[in-house]
C-alpha cells in the first residue's frame, strides 16, 4: 500500500498538482499546421496548406476559479494571410473538430499583441475551470488560428503534453529519494 500511496504523490507532482488556490502554471510547445485542421469527420488537410506556426503556449489557471486565468504566447508566424479573426483552445482529439472552450479573441485581439511575424503577449481574465481542464487532459484539446481565407482555421495543433522541465526534475528527484530510501 505504501507505494501505491508514493507512485500517486509522485503522479501529482509530475502532472502538476498543486494546493488549493495556488497556480498551475503549464507550457506547451505547439507546431501548427493548416493540414492539422480537421472536419467534424476528421478529414484533414482542411487548413492554410503552406501556414506554419511554431513556439510556446503558457496556461496559468490562476487561483482555479473565477476569470483568473492567464495564457502567454511566444509564436513565430510563416505564411499565414493576416488579419488574424480568432484563436483559441477547441475541445477535441486530433481526428474531429469541437466546440471552442477558451477563446482568447474576445480578451485581447490578435493583431493588438502581434509584432510582424512575431506573436508574444498575455491574455488575462480567462477562465480558470476551463484551463484546468486543458491542463489536465491536454490530448482532449486544440489550438487554432482563423484567418478570413480559413474561417474553419488556418493552422491548429493539439495542446501537447507540458514541456515543465521542473516538474520532470522534481518527479524524477523523488522517485530517486524514494528508491535510494528503500535500498537502505
Amino acid at each position: 500500500m505504501g507505494r501505491f500511496i508514493r507512485l500517486i504523490a509522485v503522479a501529482a507532482i509530475t502532472f502538476g498538482a498543486s494546493r488549493a488556490g495556488a497556480a498551475v502554471i503549464t507550457t506547451y510547445n505547439v507546431n501548427m499546421t493548416g493540414a492539422k485542421e480537421v472536419t467534424s469527420g476528421g478529414v484533414p488537410n482542411q487548413g492554410d496548406p503552406d501556414a506554419l506556426v511554431t513556439g510556446s503556449l503558457t496556461l496559468n489557471n490562476g487561483t482555479g476559479v473565477g476569470t483568473t486565468g492567464s495564457a502567454s504566447f511566444n509564436l513565430t508566424i510563416s505564411n499565414l494571410d493576416f488579419p488574424v479573426t480568432g484563436y483559441h483552445i477547441h475541445t477535441g482529439v486530433s481526428t474531429t473538430s469541437g466546440g471552442i472552450l477558451v477563446d482568447f479573441q474576445g480578451q485581447t485581439p490578435f493583431e493588438s499583441i502581434r509584432t510582424g511575424n512575431t506573436f508574444v503577449g498575455t491574455v488575462n481574465n480567462l477562465n480558470a475551470a476551463a484551463i484546468t481542464s486543458v491542463q489536465a487532459n491536454p490530448a482532449g484539446f486544440y489550438f487554432n488560428i482563423h484567418n478570413g481565407a480559413f474561417p474553419g482555421g488556418a493552422v491548429r495543433d493539439q495542446v501537447p503534453e507540458p514541456t515543465s522541465l521542473a516538474m520532470l526534475l522534481l518527479g524524477g528527484g523523488l522517485l530517486a529519494a524514494t528508491r535510494r530510501r528503500r535500498a537502505s
